[in-house]
């Protein structure tokens, strides 16, 4: 402990410190351009060293302020004690290059704050160097969205809207190429993603043939542009918006002769839905508990509800619904944040990591173990409970999925999909072919596989088949230790779930 104190000290004054002359770090390239969700490699070259294995690597972002640790291999093994969540599942060291003589950070989905000064400090024994780089992380501007809107008599005002990073120069000219850049104005304000979106507008005469081009021009030379020809498209505008004034009125009228058509059904069936209103609208129970659970499920739920067809579909509601209804089970923050807390999670390699890396990134599967009782079922409902009800405990920032779906995997028999399937104890049937478009599209999903266990050959391979096609879909697969040596080989993410000593008799 001693030690690793005197380190820190080092590695944070290091800048200060005259390093050996027979130890250095250099760049291959100082600066380093990427692109918004792409990847980069950051590398730093060493000098030659005697044993790769007992080598410390320390990649940190020191700019902008405050610095934040990116990655820490320490004598040859990893060590996330002091990773940035930010990080923490985006970089990562390949150490095969160590035996070339190269730190390389990969550094995967680029987020726009992420550019900044990175610094690479390499040590062996007592000797070390550093060196900083610096990374751009910029977006290419969208097509841009043009639109025409009158604002007086003889005037309209031509609109385009881009976004992207870092900010654009917006140059507005005519057909005569004279630059009407002055007479625009433009508004900017940051997205979600820190891009900067952009609206620029010019105001000119309706009647006054000519083209308007507005260009949007980055620090690279890269442009986007966009014409307007008028008074051309003022009058296809004008067209277009009395079509759509024609199609809005036989909706309309559409509208009213199915809703008198269904009034008229309501009144013949007015004594059964008297009837069938005093039975309460069935949503699917949460999956059967194991030893593994501590949550408590609704038991006195009704089980039978004599509903029409008609009426069930009059009131069915989309699967989020229901499955925001099945999952809202937890009765206040501060259970979920106990509970949350009761728990210790390490990776493989047995390495202390935090609880939020239990949620899988886009595309990514996790292999979640953990010994009979230690709580991956609880976690599992946990984190289903956290999306259905948005609550601020939530560790995990869950709610921005559009959809979470746990599955009961103790008992499952068939088709991987089939065995979702039976998941949705709602009385109306849910096609297969639905659910295969909602798992295997773009929809930013997670699928939660609670107490897998290898050995049914036909859900093993329709398993693997899905994890191999989907697009986006986030899996989570929880399992005891040995269960699934198969998924263990194949997947790259697998942690270990515990449930610290001083809780576990709760």
């Amino acid at each position: 402990m001693r030690g690793m104190l005197v380190f820190i000290f080092q590695a944070l004054l290091w800048p200060a410190i005259p390093v050996s002359a027979l130890f250095t770090v250099n760049v291959q390239k100082s600066a380093y351009e990427a692109e918004l969700h792409g990847d980069v490699k950051l590398v730093c070259v060493f000098s030659t060293v005697k044993r790769p294995s007992d080598l410390t690597v320390i990649w940190s972002r020191v700019n902008p302020k405050p610095d934040v640790d990116v990655y820490r291999l320490e004598k040859g093994k990893e060590n996330h004690n002091y990773t940035s969540a930010l990080f923490i599942k985006r970089a990562q060291l390949i150490q095969q290059q160590l035996n070339e003589n190269k730190a390389v950070l990969h550094l995967k989905n680029l987020r726009i704050k992420d550019s900044g000064t990175y610094r690479c400090i390499v040590r062996e024994g007592d000797e070390g160097d550093y060196k900083q780089v610096t990374l751009n992380v910029t977006a290419p501007y969208t097509p841009i969205k043009k639109s025409i809107r009158k604002t007086g008599q003889d005037e309209v005002e031509l609109s385009c809207e881009s976004q992207g990073f870092p900010s654009p120069q917006v140059i507005w000219s005519d057909g005569q190429n004279v630059n009407l850049t002055e007479k625009s104005n433009s508004s900017a304000h940051n997205t979600d993603e820190d891009l900067i979106k952009v609206i620029s507008n010019l105001t000119v005469k309706r009647d006054l043939v000519n083209n308007y081009t507005c260009s949007f021009l980055t620090k690279g030379g890269i442009k986007q542009t966009a014409t307007f020809s008028i008074p051309d498209e003022i009058l296809h505008g004008c067209s277009a918006q009395y079509v759509w004034i024609v199609a809005v009125v036989i909706v309309l009228l559409a509208i009213a002769f199915i809703s008198v058509f269904l009034r008229r059904r309501k009144n013949g069936q007015k004594s059964r839905r008297n009837e069938s209103s005093k039975c309460a609208f069935l949503f699917p129970s949460l999956p059967s508990a194991n030893s593994d659970s501590l949550l408590t499920v609704n038991e006195n739920r009704p089980q039978t509800c004599d509903i029409t067809s008609e009426e069930l579909a009059e009131k069915s509601p989309s699967l989020r619904d229901i499955l925001t209804q099945q999952y809202s089970q937890l009765d206040t923050d501060v259970e979920v944040k106990r509970k949350i807390e009761s728990y210790a999670l390490h990776s493989k390699e047995g390495q202390s990591l935090n609880i939020s890396s239990i949620l899988p990134d886009k595309k990514q599967t996790i292999l979640l173990l953990g010994e009979p009782g230690s709580g991956k079922t609880t976690v599992a409902q946990i984190l289903s409970s956290c999306w259905a009800r948005r609550i601020t405990a939530d560790a995990f920032n869950i709610h921005r999925l559009h959809l979470v779906v746990l599955v009961d995997c103790s008992r499952a028999e068939g088709d991987f999909f089939q065995v979702v399937k039976s998941s949705f104890n709602y009385e109306k049937p849910l096609d297969v072919s639905d659910l295969k478009e909602m798992l295997l599209g773009p929809t930013d999903c997670l699928l939660i596989l609670d107490g897998y266990q290898e050995g049914n050959k036909v859900l093993d391979e329709t398993l693997k088949g899905f994890l191999t096609e989907r697009q986006t879909c986030r899996v989570l697969v929880t399992s005891h230790p040995g269960q699934c040596p198969a998924l263990e080989k194949t997947i790259r993410t697998v942690l270990q779930l515990i449930q610290r000593p001083e809780e576990s008799g709760s």
